[in-house]
């Protein structure tokens, strides 16, 4: 390879980069990834990465770089530094984008326990409306009140995708979402139980909305959030799959 040719493959790994990073915030297929707030970064360096790919691009004409004389002008070593820098890039392609369901529960668990973003505070008042809460809010207001009954007999409205979980009894599962701070890194799974009668037919990592009536559940001895269902419908995955502490 020559040193022209190895600048034009340099140059086109850092602008394809850039690209791939832009489409990702273009399609939406970030989030899968991050918090929203960070998209500002990833646009700075998607940017970046284009204006690097133009600089680096060689100057001259490619007679003046096609003088090879039956030799290399770049070491070895800097094909594979020209690999691990297009690796990514490669994979990005290939690899198709899918946020967190709940096979990833089977490694990281479920957490009963979802902690408030507003520290030093052990009970929770929530403004909005009953049916407007996430899955998230309602694990939160158990998780916080002093008596979970007080929630019995509202009215949920969550979407959330489906976790058959083998350690509710017949008639039950669990929608769950997973709730990102940073990154997909530090993700963890919340969810609440669903009770229906149809509850088997549901299969594992459908997304579905489901409406019904609060009542208290209990998974390993804790008090966790069970709706029973009045409706259950499949729903595609929303643009935005996490929800945020």
């Amino acid at each position: 390879m020559s040193d022209w040719q190895y600048k034009r493959a340099h140059s086109m790994i850092l602008f394809g980069l850039g690209v791939y990073l832009l489409y990702k915030v273009v399609s939406g297929t970030l989030y899968f990834y991050i918090n929203a707030r960070f998209t500002w970064l990833v646009v700075l360096g998607g940017v970046g990465l284009l204006l690097l790919g133009l600089v680096a691009w060689p100057r001259g004409s490619t007679a003046a770089a096609s003088h090879s004389h039956a030799h290399e002008h770049t070491p070895r070593g800097t094909r594979w530094a020209l690999f691990v820098l297009g690796a990514p890039l490669l994979l990005g392609f290939l690899v198709p984008a899918r946020p967190l369901d709940g096979s990833a529960l089977d490694t990281r668990g479920l957490t009963t326990r979802a902690l408030m973003s507003v520290g030093g505070q052990n009970t929770i008042q929530l403004d909005q409306p009953s049916d407007q809460r996430s899955v998230l809010d309602w694990v939160r207001a158990f998780n916080y009140a002093s008596d979970p009954q007080t929630y019995v007999g509202e009215q949920a409205d969550v979407v959330g995708f489906v976790y058959q979980d083998e350690r509710l009894p017949a008639g039950q599962f669990l929608v769950g979402r997973f709730a990102v701070s940073c990154c997909v890194a530090d993700a963890f799974a919340v969810g609440v139980i669903v009770q229906s009668d149809d509850a088997a037919q549901w299969a594992a990592n459908q997304w579905v909305h489901v409406a019904g009536t609060v009542a208290v559940g209990s998974l390993e001895g804790v008090a966790i959030p069970l709706i029973e269902a009045t409706s259950i419908k499949a729903v595609p995955i929303p643009p935005q799959p996490y929800l945020f502490p």
